[in-house]
């Protein structure tokens, strides 16, 4: 069996909080489950297969915490078996869109993705 490969993704803080980000992450990932649902539907429309995604894994957190948001980072981190290509398009195609549609275009900052976490 194949490992999970862990991508990181880096925003700047937004109008959300990692707790937010992570419920509706989490909701997501539920609903991903569920073959004949819409989020299955748009992850396929993505170009996404089961055997890529099946076992999914986001976490959400904040970094940097300090008493300026602005020097707070959100680090999310997308565990598949498929690599980091798969990884991003599910973040960009399926995550990301709930995200938007249920905490705001605002909910991140701008996203850092030149930026890896220590050890990487």
């Amino acid at each position: 069996m194949t490992e999970n490969q862990v991508t990181y993704i880096r925003y700047g803080y937004g109008q959300a909080i990692s707790g937010q980000l992570q419920a509706v992450v989490d909701q997501t990932l539920t609903e991903l489950a569920d073959q004949g649902g819409t989020v299955a539907s748009e992850a396929a429309s993505a170009g996404l297969s089961t055997d890529q995604i099946a076992d999914a894994q986001i976490s959400v957190a904040e970094e940097g915490q300090g008493v300026e948001p602005v020097t707070t980072t959100i680090l999310i981190g997308i565990a598949v078996k498929a690599g980091s290509h798969v990884a991003i398009k599910l973040w960009d195609k399926v995550i990301w869109p709930r995200i938007e549609r249920r905490l705001g275009v605002d909910a991140l900052g701008s996203r850092q993705e030149d930026e890896k976490p220590d050890g990487e």
